[in-house]
């Protein structure tokens, strides 16, 4: 089996066949097409400077969503979360153990834990919160949200579904990607088998840069492969359902 980072980052062959138009000019497209966040007086919200080290991007990352994910779960606020120290010691936690299990992190921060509890990833849970605050028409909010696999592809789990729309979040300083809709395709081919949700809107939010790429399923489907939601859909769980009788050797 399979994960969906997997298959969104591998099988190019298949991607090139099922997305030919998902070129590298359409994504430099979509960067330029992108929305900046805005607080809640109306202001657009500056990027964080990453300072050329990137080397704890991700543990800020995991911590910031789990912080997130508290508050909802919750009902308190991240920064009123953010005063008990015991949470932030087993959310640091939490995310160190999920981090180490990837060597390249390990490598990355030199064998060093990261500081626990910083005001880095609590800023970023905050515009998480404040972000989805102001879109309160986006209700309810499921954390989340499970996958039922498919083939080769094991159940997987998205970020955030508000609503009909599921985000992506990638608290990371880069532009959009391509792998990045593909993964959010992958979650809605599995969706639109199981049935399990209801999804007519994809969004890629990134709090670290103050961006939201937002787009219609519909109108990613066309636009990456010059086919509807429902066909493309189904060419992508038709290959992982059939992916292992393709190729049994005789």
């Amino acid at each position: 089996m399979i994960s969906e980072k997997e298959f969104a980052n591998g099988f190019g062959g298949f991607w090139s066949e099922c997305l030919p138009f998902l070129t590298p000019q359409l994504v430099g497209e979509m960067n330029l097409a992108h929305e900046v966040l805005e607080d809640s007086d109306g202001k657009k919200v500056k990027p964080f400077s990453s300072g050329g080290d990137n080397s704890q991007n991700d543990f800020m990352a995991e911590t910031a969503f789990e912080l997130f994910t508290n508050a909802v779960k919750t009902g308190k606020d991240v920064l009123t979360l953010a005063e008990d120290q015991k949470l932030l010691t087993d959310v640091a936690s939490n995310t160190i153990s999920r981090l180490l299990g990837l060597k390249t992190y390990w490598r990355s921060i030199k064998q060093k834990f990261p500081k626990t509890a910083t005001e880095e990833s609590i800023a970023l849970a905050v515009r998480m919160e404040d972000f989805f605050a102001g879109r309160l028409g986006e209700r309810p909010l499921v954390i989340q949200p499970r996958f039922k696999g498919c083939g080769i592809l094991d159940s997987c789990y998205g970020d955030v579904l508000a609503g009909s729309c599921l985000y992506e979040s990638k608290m990371v300083d880069r532009n959009l990607r391509s792998a990045d809709l593909r993964q959010l395709l992958i979650y809605c081919a599995l969706n639109h088998r199981s049935q399990q949700y209801e999804i007519d809107r994809v969004s890629v939010l990134n709090v670290r840069r103050a961006t939201v790429y937002d787009f219609t399923v519909d109108e990613l489907a066309r636009r990456a492969s010059r086919k509807s939601a429902p066909e493309l859909f189904h060419q992508i769980a038709d290959f992982l359902s059939n992916f292992e009788t393709m190729h049994q050797t005789v």
